[in-house]
Formats: structure tokens, C-alpha cells, sequence
């Protein structure tokens, strides 16, 4: 009888130390998980901040103030010649054929 009540008392340690194993490494695996979003917010949020800071050095503000400074030159696009006819751009249409 001693026996039995041993075992079993065994047993029920046995499964709780096993639950609180698992369950110890359901958190880590949690705390994991939240470190990984919070790093790929802050990712985000740089990728944004650099992003804007890209577009505002490239607005037309600073484009007409190197035009201002003579840093940039000013010139004609080059027209295609019509005899070449793979110089032409790409989206150049045609009316279509009415009939």
C-alpha cells in the first residue's frame, strides 16, 4: 500500500515538473517572440525615418538649388532619330483603325 501511495506521488511530481518545464519554455519561447516584433518595429521605424530623410534630400527644393549654384547643368532631351525605330520610347501610340 506504501508502495502504491509512493508511486503515485512520484507520478504526479514527475507531471507537474514536466508541466512547469513546458511551460517555462512556452515563456522563453514568448519572450522571444516579443523581442523579434519589437526589434522589427524599431527596424520599421528606421527604414520610415531614413526614407524621409532620402525623399527630402532629393525634393526640388535642393534639385533648384544646386540649378542656383551651377552645380547642375540644364539641357534639351535627346529626340530619337525616326529612322531607328528601337530608339523610340515604348509608349508611343497609335489611334486605333476605325472602320
Amino acid at each position: 500500500m506504501f508502495f502504491r501511495f509512493g508511486s503515485a506521488l512520484v507520478l504526479v511530481v514527475l507531471v507537474s515538473t514536466a508541466g512547469v518545464a513546458l511551460e517555462k519554455r512556452t515563456l522563453a519561447l514568448r519572450r522571444s517572440m516579443s523581442r523579434q516584433h519589437y526589434r522589427m518595429d524599431v527596424l520599421r521605424d528606421e527604414y520610415a525615418k531614413i526614407r524621409l530623410r532620402t525623399q527630402q534630400l532629393a525634393g526640388p527644393l535642393r534639385t533648384v538649388n544646386a540649378l542656383d549654384a551651377g552645380k547642375l547643368s540644364v539641357g534639351r532631351p535627346r529626340e530619337p532619330s525616326p529612322s531607328n525605330k528601337e530608339e523610340l520610347p515604348l509608349l508611343r501610340w497609335q489611334r486605333p483603325i476605325s472602320d
